[in-house]
């Protein structure tokens, strides 16, 4: 079998390269970083030849391998045997350190040229994380690891991952975390070698975008499993993994805000190395309470320890990462001032703080049943109670923040000029929050929801107006031509416009959560429940048989108004392999509300418990993360160091004359 040597090689010449990066750092030798970079991509060569042993082996059936055994079966389809993969410990781990270093070498290949001290900097930073996880898969989490009694099947893949979602959400959260290591290296490069400009994250710049657009599609695509497969009716429970996976978003989006002041004023470098730092921690950190077992999740691996090997790694990445800042904190003063609070400079400052607190928010949720359990010896438990009241208001004061950091220009401005910019959207927010109190809405939460959405949404319509009418007036353009070269002359400005609005959408989609309705009902055939206006009748039920599991299907009739307007089909379906149930839920969507129908027990006489939600405007959600991955494409597709046209720059002139 080829894997194990093959890991046991990518150690070997990883080491060769970390020792090779560190010397030529050292001694600022290029010759020697150019080895150590060859030496990378020989690592890199031998993880996907395991990699490919890995897949070879689970579409070949070996179970003469443990993790073949574990995570696959004869009986598993094809598509999902790819998802084996990263479906075990083991084999995500693999999977990590594979795009860990592709990714490590396509970085330092492609930016090799330029600061050579810092890319060996940056490149010893990236290969000692990647012997870390080498180090990991060859110990504890060996992949490869046979069993002394071959069995004729394998237990196969855990039933909820069976799903397509599955084959594109771990992959996309991975690409995240992973993606996340290349700013971070280049940062803790610059520092080190003390060369700590705003260079360093304008190489990086792509790969932060990159590595945030997949994390944020993915978490979304993770919303949408757990609300298609679980069968619980919603699509986020504050789940330990599930805040492992938002923590680094928040602060990465933090990050990605706060490198603008840096890169227009050279002004908060010192916030700027600490959030790609915070960023990174958090990811592995999410990673480590995945592997430990320490917290209850559907999605947490337990087996073995490779947990405990995670902390020690972890505390001296963090404690390195914190001494390197402060080694060279003369080096991150700030070259301007905060010139007036009622400026662009101070919306991203307040920006940074409110996605900081909210990070810290989840982190300390997520880990206080730890630390309650270390103090009192009683495990306790936080549950999306306190997480909807700490993080709501929070929130709601980014979407605000959203809509007014736009309008405000550079330096400073005057009350007056920003009162004439800020007044329609604020006259948009308030005539939809009076609109719907007196249409009987009465959710405190919903009302400054739909509030701070409108008056953001037309904030950033107003934004993409005057741009627009700058090209109306000087190339005589309809609307269409002028918006689209408005959005795709200055892409990062508006790209990141678009993305914003995407995020105002799934604001929406949250709020409609507050009139969520729910029904269970055991039904005999021919009997109906309500659920909010609809009326359903259980018609009865269906079965059927592949070789993978026993399906059981129920037909329910759906009404409303006395019409019928539609036939729901929800299983609750035994898979043989992991003699397991699992249901496969029903779903019927309009962008007004979803109607979601699970059966959870069929009875011996043909009765099936039936549970119903109404889930108004959870449609927005998706339309919002398909409006982001929009603006995301906008982004990544702008030029290298693209400069926004003279009519921008002039505009932004304008404002400040008229703010002075």
């Amino acid at each position: 079998m080829l894997g194990r040597p093959a890991l046991l090689c990518a150690l070997v010449a990883m080491t060769g390269a970390l020792v090779l990066f560190f010397l030529g750092a050292r001694t600022d030798r290029r010759d020697l970083s150019e080895a150590a970079s060859r030496a990378l991509a020989v690592a890199a060569a031998f993880i996907s030849l395991a990699v490919a042993a890995l897949v070879s082996a689970l579409f070949a059936h070996d179970f003469s391998l443990a993790y073949v055994v574990n995570y696959s079966s004869r009986s598993l389809a094809g598509p999902y045997t790819i998802s084996a993969l990263w479906g075990g410990m083991e084999g995500s781990l693999l999977f990590w350190t594979l795009l860990l270093t592709l990714f490590s070498t396509v970085a330092i290949r492609s930016v090799g040229s330029t600061r050579p001290v810092v890319v060996s900097w940056a490149g010893c930073v990236l290969a000692g994380i990647s012997a870390f996880f080498l180090l990991l898969l060859i110990v504890p989490a060996n992949p490869f690891t046979t069993m002394s009694e071959i069995p004729a099947d394998g237990r196969g893949l855990n039933p909820l991952l069976q799903s397509p979602g599955m084959l594109i959400h771990p992959p996309l959260l991975y690409t995240g975390f992973v993606g996340f290591s290349i700013p971070f290296a280049w940062a803790m490069g610059a520092l080190l070698s003390g060369q700590a400009d705003s260079q360093w994250f304008a190489s990086t710049r792509r790969w932060t975008l990159f590595a945030w657009s997949a994390l944020s599609i993915g978490i979304v695509l993770g919303g949408a499993w757990a609300y298609t497969e679980l069968g619980w009716g919603g699509y986020w429970a504050w789940d330990p993994v599930e805040n492992a996976s938002f923590m680094p978003w928040l602060t990465a989006t933090a990050y990605l805000h706060s490198v603008v002041i840096q890169e227009k004023r050279q002004m908060l470098k010192v916030w700027n190395v600490a959030l790609i730092l915070a960023t990174y921690v958090l990811a592995v950190f999410g990673t480590f309470l995945t592997r430990s077992g320490i917290l209850s999740s559907i999605h947490t691996f337990t087996e073995g320890d490779t947990g405990v090997w995670f902390l020690p790694f972890l505390a001296a990445m963090l404690l390195a990462g914190l001494a390197t800042i402060a080694l060279r904190l003369d080096h991150l003063k700030s070259d301007n001032r905060l010139d007036a609070l009622v400026s662009r400079e101070s919306a991203f400052l307040a920006n940074n703080v409110l996605f900081v607190a909210a990070a810290f928010t989840v982190l300390w949720g997520t880990v206080y049943p730890i630390v309650a359990e270390v103090v009192t010896g009683v495990r306790l438990s936080v549950g999306p109670a306190f997480f909807n009241a700490v993080f709501a208001p929070l929130g709601l004061a980014i979407v605000a923040l959203t809509g007014i950091g736009p309008l405000m220009s550079w330096r400073r401005m005057s009350r007056g000029a920003l009162g004439r910019l800020i007044r329609p959207p604020v006259i948009a927010g308030s005539a939809v929050t009076i609109g719907l109190a007196v249409a009987g809405v009465r959710s405190v939460g919903a009302l400054l929801a739909f509030g701070f959405c409108t008056f953001t949404a037309v904030a950033i319509g107003g934004e993409f107006v005057r741009g627009s009418r700058v090209y109306r007036s000087r190339h005589r353009l309809g609307w269409a031509p002028a918006l689209a070269r408005t959005l795709l002359r200055n892409r990062r400005r508006y790209g990141g416009y678009v993305v914003h609005l995407g995020v105002v959408l799934i604001v929406i989609g949250f709020a409609g959560s507050a009139f969520k309705v729910e029904r269970n009902a055991f039904l005999k055939p021919g009997e109906s429940m309500k659920v909010g206006a609809y009326n359903l009748t259980y018609e009865g039920m269906r079965q059927a048989r592949t070789s993978e599991k026993q399906i059981n299907e129920a037909t329910v009739v759906v009404g409303r108004g006395g019409s019928r307007i539609g036939v729901m089909h929800p299983q609750s379906n035994f898979h043989f392999a992991q003699r397991q149930p699992q249901s496969e839920v029903a779903i019927r969507t309009t962008p007004v509300e979803d109607l979601y129908v699970v059966v959870t027990q069929f009875d011996a006489d043909g009765s099936a418990a039936i549970r119903s939600f109404v889930n108004p405007l959870t449609w927005w959600i998706w339309a919002g993360a398909a409006v982001m991955a929009l603006g995301m494409g906008v982004l990544l597709s702008g030029g290298r160091g693209e400069v926004a046209p003279a009519a921008a720059r002039n505009a932004v002139r304008e404002r400040v004359v008229v703010a002075g």
